[in-house]
């Protein structure tokens, strides 16, 4: 390839046009040669060097030479010669006298050439006072001095800025490494705290390329150190841990330049949609999602590296810095001691002598709330023993019986557990654990890898039970009283250990729960509820989010799977930690609200005996006798009431509460009469929705035409309640929420109304525009698979679609249903990331369940219908 600074820029004076021409010229070769094996290190040189040619020559186009006291110099990324395909190119003009008009004109039309380019600039005008004023108030400012590089004008203002910034006085250094931590501190907590997000950004996660820059830049202040290699000579990292960041930084880098290269754009996000891109151009290789795998697996694993090392060096460098804060070690016992709030190890080879002093390590961190951290010395030592130690932990009794003491420990999950994650201690200390690192989940449902994500259902079972958010007050009752919180512990360690296997892992995961309970010397009892649990730990959000939950059938189902109230108790509590677990938005009020009523309804089945259902007549009842006392305060006539009553089957004062009966029914007094819809809007305070209810006379693709106008003003349904009246009404519900999943706005409500008012009276409708499907949708395929149930009612056909969640799906449903003059009798509505789970009661339109060759052909219908959609570019 061309060096950086020959062969591209014109001999002429370079304009916009010539400029764009070198510009792209020096892109592609530095393309060429990237996929020709260049290192990343001489590609970010050379294009260091073409754009130092570049403001060379702009410099004297511009005359700035006239001005004797300016100086132009690169700072940040440029000022270390670190120039990715799209990184931001930092430029610093300092003048030690004041900035006149003329000489801020030439800057405008200097900066105007610059962006005409299409070069992402970040450019400061300063004279040297305000460049060390503004370095005052912000570090990250005063950062990008430190990484100062001169490039044109005045010799002698740069030495002058440069010995300024370089002074103890500019900065101190006690003062710059707690603003550079607090720093990172701040970055790290905005990205979750965590190295495994599945959509991670390469520069800013904790443990990418930000973390090594921090680790030089306070190294640069501190102690004049200028690159990876003077950590080593300088003794703030082992040679070898010096060779293992650079190897760190020289794969971030390489990763980081085919994301630009892939996407080119300045943008460092490794989204699902750029992540096959990326691992084709670094030469990864495979059927399917392996290539990703492949490359994510060796992504986190540098990312944890870097992690540790970035640890080692700045707890070695606080100690440097911060001398007298360095306290003697306090002994604790024979093989550890404590230096301030950290813990260390007294023989620097017992980890590798005597394995089971790992685990009394977490124990101790676990049970003494003192401590914060592991000293630098002990994390070294763990490094070591994990990469000496050829088997796995749980094979000594002596290990199991220690892990035993600390899985018993409610703080485990908080400080134990993360830890020995963090330093890859769990997966030393069991294999089923090492399987699940940094594992992939190719879905918009999920945030985090598998291991990550089961950390984070740990966490939320000890801050659910230790917090006193209201919101989880169910949760600590039923969390109360389990007799044996552990259990609850291991199983959800092992709720998704078998991921990544094939096939059904909650299937796979129960007999490696039940294995490890049986070796850590659980009883038979205990041993088979863990399995038990882990086997059915998606099996109540099923039912409350996919099934029909008002129905005693469904319930009834659901209590003999489950058999008793004490595994019902560790069955709730693990399926909230865990819906909770998965993203940031996924639990809701909604959801809340579904499991609340399952657990006390199936609690209530378990207490009354299974042989003794629920009166269904005196549920009914209840309702109406509640709904009445309502209407009638409001002065309505109970003969008025119970004529609209009349014609309502029982399973609608099921479904509904008192006060949605009341609101429903007053309504349709008022409505009394009329020909047209009725068509109403609520608030769903269980859902933070709208609600949206339809009295009108029931007509073949009413279904389908309310949907269709929803999915046209790109409204999400979350539910629907389908209810039909012995005099041929529909009475149904939908509950939608806008694109940010909140409430529409009020002023939306009358347009929507007349929309649907519209839609039910025309002769024919077809939503005229619904939105295209998103980029990031079309990387997720989900074939689409329609499943027909058991029903103890014969003469409904229940089933569910599983598909992925294209914008308009139900409207697309509905019209399946409406070509086949399909009665809907109920539907529920289930999201979850990209995939839609949506389930469904009909009938044919003579009111009989589905012949068999008729399932078959909804089934060839749906699929053919929803498969096409999903498959279009």
């Amino acid at each position: 390839m061309n060096n950086g600074n020959t062969g591209f820029w014109p001999d002429s004076e370079i304009t916009m046009q010539n400029g764009r021409e070198a510009i792209a010229k020096q892109f592609e070769d530095m393309k060429e040669a990237f996929f020709a094996g260049v290192t990343v290190n001489e590609l970010v040189l050379n294009r260091s060097m073409f754009i130092d040619e570049l403001m060379l020559r702009l410099y004297r186009q511009f005359n700035f030479n006239e001005y004797k006291t300016l100086s132009l110099v690169a700072v940040g990324g440029y000022g270390r010669s670190d120039l990715q395909p799209h990184s931001d190119i930092d430029i610093l003009l300092i003048s030690r006298e004041p900035i006149t008009e003329a000489l801020n004109e030439q800057i405008s039309k200097f900066t105007s050439l610059l962006w005409d380019l299409r070069l992402d600039i970040g450019q400061s005008v300063r004279t040297l006072e305000e460049c060390f004023e503004e370095g005052a108030k912000d570090v990250t400012i005063a950062t990008n001095y430190l990484e100062s590089r001169f490039l044109a004008g005045s010799e002698e203002t740069y030495d002058m800025f440069k010995s300024r910034v370089e002074s103890d006085m500019f900065w101190p250094i006690t003062d710059f490494y707690r603003a550079k931590m607090a720093e990172q501190n701040a970055r790290h907590s905005s990205h979750k705290d965590t190295i495994y997000m599945l959509e991670p950004d390469l520069k800013n996660n904790p443990g990418g390329l930000r973390d090594i820059q921090n680790i030089l830049w306070i190294a640069h202040k501190g102690f004049g150190i200028t690159g990876l290699r003077e950590l080593y000579t300088n003794g703030l990292l082992t040679r070898m841990e010096y060779l293992e960041l650079k190897e760190c930084q020289d794969f971030l880098w390489r990763m980081r330049f085919a994301l630009h290269l892939s996407i080119n754009k300045p943008d460092n996000r490794l989204t699902f949609d750029r992540q096959q891109k990326v691992a084709t151009y670094l030469g990864y290789t495979g059927e399917g999602n392996t290539p990703v795998e492949t490359l994510m697996k060796r992504f986190y694993q540098t990312l944890h590296r870097v992690v540790e090392l970035n640890e080692i060096s700045m707890q070695l460098m606080y100690e440097k810095i911060f001398p007298e804060r360095v306290i003697e070690g306090k002994i604790f016992n024979q093989y550890f001691l404590f230096r301030d709030n950290l813990i260390d190890v007294i023989d620097p080879k017992i980890f590798v002598t005597r394995p089971q002093i790992i685990l009394e390590l977490f124990l101790i961190l676990t049970e003494r709330e003192e401590l914060t951290g592991i000293h630098v010395n002990c994390i070294r030592y763990l490094r070591n023993a994990r990469r000496s130690i050829n088997y796995h932990l749980y094979e000594r009794s002596e290990c199991r019986d220690t892990f035993k003491r600390i899985i018993s420990h409610p703080r485990a999950l908080v400080v134990a557990l993360p830890i020995m994650h963090k330093h890859h201690i769990l997966s030393l200390y069991m294999p089923h654990w090492e399987n699940i690192v940094g594992l992939m989940q190719f879905d918009m449902f999920h945030t985090y890898t598998v291991d990550e994500h089961t950390m984070r259902v740990l966490r939320n079972i000890y801050s659910f039970t230790h917090e006193k958010d209201s919101e989880f007050s169910l949760f600590r009752q039923i969390y109360s009283h389990i007799s044996m919180p552990e259990l609850l512990f291991i199983a959800a360690l092992f709720h998704d250990i078998a991921k990544g296997q094939g096939g059904h892992h909650a299937e796979l995961g129960a007999p490696e729960a039940l294995y490890f309970c049986q070796l850590h010397g659980y009883n038979r009892y205990e041993s088979k509820l863990v399995a038990w649990v882990v086997r059915n730990h998606l099996y109540m959000s099923m039912v409350a989010q996919r099934r029909d939950i008002s129905s005693p059938e469904v319930v009834a189902e659901f209590a003999r799977r489950v058999g008793d109230e004490n595994l019902l108790n560790y069955l709730y509590c693990l399926t909230v930690a865990d819906i909770c677990g998965t993203n940031d938005t996924e639990w809701n009020s909604y959801k809340d609200t579904l499991l609340r009523t399952l657990y006390f309804e199936a609690r209530d089945a378990l207490r009354k005996g299974l042989e003794n259902p629920p009166d269904l007549s005196l549920h009914v009842r209840e309702n109406q006798k509640r709904a009445m006392e309502i209407l009638t305060a409001m002065g309505n006539n109970p003969l008025d009431i119970f004529k609209i009553w009349t014609n309502l089957r029982p399973e609608y004062f099921i479904r509904y509460l008192p006060e949605q009966i009341a609101w429903h029914t007053q309504n349709i007094i008022n409505h009394s009469g009329e020909d047209r819809p009725l068509v109403l809007f609520g608030q769903n305070k269980a859902t933070n929705g709208t609600e949206l209810f339809v009295y009108a006379k029931n007509s073949n693709g009413l279904f389908a035409r309310v949907t269709g106008v929803l999915a046209e003003k790109n409204l999400n349904v979350l539910a629907s309640i389908i209810s039909n009246t012995s005099n041929n009404y529909a009475l149904d519900t939908f509950t939608f929420v806008d694109n940010n999943d909140s409430q529409i706005d009020f002023d939306r409500i009358p347009v929507i109304r007349k929309a649907i008012s519209t839609a039910l009276a025309a002769s024919e409708f077809k939503p005229s525009r619904i939105k295209p499907m998103s980029q990031k949708l079309k990387q997720f395929k989900h074939p689409t698979i329609v499943t027909f149930l058991d029903d103890s009612n014969k003469s409904v056909t229940s089933f569910e679609i599983s598909t992925l969640d294209i914008p308009g799906l139900l409207a697309k449903i509905a019209g399946v249903f409406s070509d086949n003059e399909l009665v809907i009798h109920a539907a529920k509505i289930t999201t979850t990331g990209e995939r839609a789970d949506d389930f469904f009661t009909v009938t044919d339109k003579n009111g009989n369940a589905i012949s068999q060759q008729g399932k078959e052909s909804l089934r060839e219908q749906l699929v053919s219908k929803l498969d096409a959609v999903n498959s279009e570019d």
